[in-house]
């Protein structure tokens, strides 16, 4: 049987699948309403899936200008808190059609939900936190 670590990770690599086709629809079932976006740049709330949608649009739009193919992930860790709390932790690599890093930036999110129904409440990036003996998860 499946831990809910387990189920937290596998619920994570569906997101990642959605977000590498880089259609913001595709990532909106993923989403809690409301949910929080936290980022170097400050702290956004997207209050609806629309705005989810309006946000990650630019996000994108922005990948595909610099020619993004897809997202690589290392040292992913989930950590329930409660039967409808977890966090999954790690270290996100988007590469782009050529093989090439693009960019590499840690990751924290806080889920909610139970079994494989997670949902993103708050997504943090932020500096990548070295992980001692990590995974790659694609």
């Amino acid at each position: 049987m499946a831990t809910t670590e387990d189920l937290v990770i596998e619920f994570f690599l569906r997101y990642s699948r959605a977000f590498k086709t880089l259609d913001p629809d595709a990532i909106l079932p993923f989403y809690h309403e409301p949910c929080l976006f936290i980022s170097p740049q400050g702290i956004i709330s997207l209050p609806t899936r629309s705005e989810v949608a309006s946000f990650f649009r630019d996000v994108m739009s922005n990948l595909r200008a610099q020619d993004y193919r897809t997202s690589n992930f290392a040292g992913l860790r989930a950590v329930s808190l409660s039967p409808s709390l977890a966090v999954i932790t790690g270290v996100g690599i988007w590469l782009r059609t050529d093989g090439s890093e693009l960019r590499r930036f840690g990751l924290t999110y806080t889920l909610w939900g139970t079994g494989d129904a997670w949902e993103i409440a708050v997504a943090a990036v932020h500096d990548p936190i070295p992980q001692p003996g990590t995974d790659a998860h694609t």
